[in-house]
């Protein structure tokens, strides 16, 4: 007779030596007895084999009891789990004897198309949910619900859902974690005024396990927007409503609260203080559109929790549940267009003189954008009013409804900020592109470093539009040479900027330069990386040794040169611009002394490697 030891049989059966001690004590086999022999091992399958079987009695009851208690909604990756078939045949029965229809948002049909050619390697699945599908539809157990205006994927199943939660106990079947979050969180939206929802996922059995509210869209917790087709209707006005006012009582996910002081006025609304360190925004009548709820009810159900940033928390309405606005954290400081109104209101705000804190200011700001960007969220109108300094190290964002989430886009945008490939267009027609955002990024930046004044404002130019589109950007540039630069203060304050910082600024902003076209323009990492190091150079005083104006706000006078002249020993030609660079003596002999190759490529473009590389491994270790 053959026998194995409790180890032999826990390893086969891929169980811890105490788990295996359980189940033999559960088959009545003694916790000492060393050696088993193959009847003590039938014994324990058997067992197995009954646990296992009660186990999917159990799941089986639980999935009927679903069905018949939920309208079920299907999302795109469920259909194509590998166990989809094995739920279905399980489903079915089900769905026969109750009459119940599964419920599948027109997108989900359009994407399992899309991926038909987009991703090969998914069409064994795509034709077995595709069978499926229309089998049900076929018996009467589907319904496609849903259009265009909706959007697309996760953001159209959030607005199906949302209407069967008004009258349907609603079960949604996924397996995107972040997008069963998402749709937990409609559990606390109080002007969703129905029924609670539940979210499963097909698990490796073909039945289903339950997602619970703590779901998290990824490690760090950070909510992500996905990218949606444009929203071009739900313009129209809601219906009329008689609007709160001071002292007037609104409804939010968690309760009454009533309406504060007026802290300020706009096109849009009325801030009102709600007195515990969040306000809340009231549209004006007009501006209470079905677009507009339904954007902030999507940005609602993705919360980005970035200090300073005024995301909306919540969806407020009346007592009679009419959408009125929203909730958000309570802003402070001083707008940037007022501090950098002019040299007496930048010195008023900066009062040490010191570029190190435009510097750090920049720092600041680029995280913040950089947060968002990485949440799916373009600003859109990025400009100095929605940017509020209490110092260099806290800024808030304001205004963040307007900001482009999914298929809503940011609909306004001032002139200066604006691409050449955008001047003129509608921003309400069409959704910007991370490349259209960088160039409003890059001139955010360089109205920070010349306090106030725009890339392309120039002495005795056309209008700003048209050297926007044109790319005339007057600055000079090692061996370019600008012209109309500003009178003033401005000519002195770009010659005291590092010259990698000028390269960069040079080729976003000049026609034909590396960084010009939207498809090539620097991302905010690569800014960050850039500033970070300048910020770096006036902290240790590096540049200051050089000369002692260049940490000035207001220097008086051009960037002096180093004492001994540059002895140029030859000219080469970059091997990843193109461009021409000189050697001098002094780095050719650095090169040889050091036994190195004499360099191949240009300072610039060495350094934007570095700072590439930086950003790479910064992201890789984080």
């Amino acid at each position: 007779m053959t026998y194995f030891t409790r180890n032999q049989l826990a390893q086969a059966m891929g169980l811890e030596p105490e788990a295996l001690a359980a189940i033999l004590l559960s088959c009545g086999i003694a916790s000492t007895q060393e050696h088993l022999s193959r009847e003590d091992v039938a014994v324990v399958q058997e067992y197995l084999q009954q646990q296992d079987q009660a186990l999917s009695r159990r799941a089986q009851e639980r999935l009927e009891q679903s069905l018949e208690q939920h309208t079920v909604l299907l999302d795109t990756c469920a259909l194509l789990h590998y166990r989809f078939s094995a739920w279905m045949e399980r489903a079915l029965p089900v769905l026969r004897r109750t009459g119940r229809a599964l419920i599948v948002p027109s997108s989900v049909v359009q994407e399992l198309q899309h991926l038909q050619t987009k991703k090969p390697e998914l069409l064994d699945a795509i034709r077995t949910a595709s069978r499926w599908l229309q089998h049900l539809q076929q018996e009467g157990l589907l319904k496609v619900y849903g259009s265009e205006a909706d959007g697309f994927g996760d953001q159209q199943l959030l607005s199906v859902a949302t209407r069967f939660l008004t009258r349907n106990r609603l079960l949604v079947v996924t397996q995107d974690s972040g997008l069963a979050a998402d749709l937990l969180r409609l559990n606390q939206l109080h002007s969703v005024q129905g029924k609670r929802l539940m979210v499963f996922r097909i698990n490796c059995y073909g039945y289903l396990s339950r997602f619970h509210s703590d779901g998290k869209r990824s490690s760090d917790s950070r909510s992500y927007i996905p990218s949606a087709p444009l929203v071009t209707d739900g313009q129209e006005p809601l219906p009329v409503t008689e609007l709160p006012l001071s002292g007037d009582t609104v409804l939010g996910a968690g309760g009454p609260l009533v309406l504060g002081a007026v802290l300020g006025r706009g096109g849009e609304g009325i801030i009102y203080d709600l007195g515990d360190g969040t306000v809340a925004k009231i549209y004006h009548a007009e501006k209470r559109t079905v677009a507009r709820r339904d954007k902030l009810q999507l940005m609602v159900t993705h919360p980005i929790r970035c200090p300073g940033v005024c995301w909306p928390q919540e969806l407020l309405c009346t007592r009679q549940g009419h959408f009125v606005g929203y909730r958000m954290a309570k802003a402070s400081g001083v707008p940037l267009q007022h501090c950098l109104l002019n040299q007496n209101t930048v010195l008023r705000h900066f009062p040490s003189g010191k570029r190190v804190e435009l510097v750090q200011l920049a720092v600041t700001v680029l995280e913040k954008i950089q947060t968002l960007h990485q949440s799916g969220v373009l600003l859109g109108d990025i400009n100095l009013n929605n940017l509020l300094m209490v110092s260099p190290r806290e800024v808030w964002l304001v205004d963040c409804d307007s900001y482009q989430v999914g298929g809503y886009p940011c609909p306004v945008g001032k002139s200066q900020f604006v691409p050449p490939e955008l001047q003129g267009k509608r921003f309400s027609e069409l959704l910007r592109t991370p490349g259209n955002e960088a160039f409003a990024v890059a001139t955010l930046l360089f109205m920070l470093m010349l306090p106030g004044k725009a890339p392309y404002a120039q002495q005795g130019g056309d209008s700003m539009e048209d050297a926007i589109r044109r790319m005339e950007f007057p600055y000079p540039c090692g061996d370019n040479h600008g012209s109309g630069v500003p009178e003033g203060s401005w000519r002195y304050q770009w010659s005291h900027l590092p010259l990698y910082v000028k390269g960069y600024f040079y080729d976003t902003f000049q026609k034909d330069g590396r960084f010009s076209t939207e498809d090539k323009r620097l991302p905010v990492a690569v800014w960050l990386s850039v500033f970070r190091r300048y910020l770096e150079l006036l902290e240790t005083g590096v540049l200051e040794r050089k000369d002692e104006q260049s940490g000035r706000i207001y220097p008086n006078r051009m960037k002096q040169q180093g004492r001994e002249a540059r002895q140029i020993t030859q000219r080469r030609v970059c091997r990843d611009c193109g461009d021409a660079f000189d050697l001098a003596a002094q780095e050719e002999a650095y090169y040889r002394e050091k036994g190195f190759y004499l360099p191949q490529s240009c300072a610039r473009c060495r350094q934007l490697k570095r700072l590439c590389k930086t950003n790479v491994d910064g992201q890789m270790a984080g």
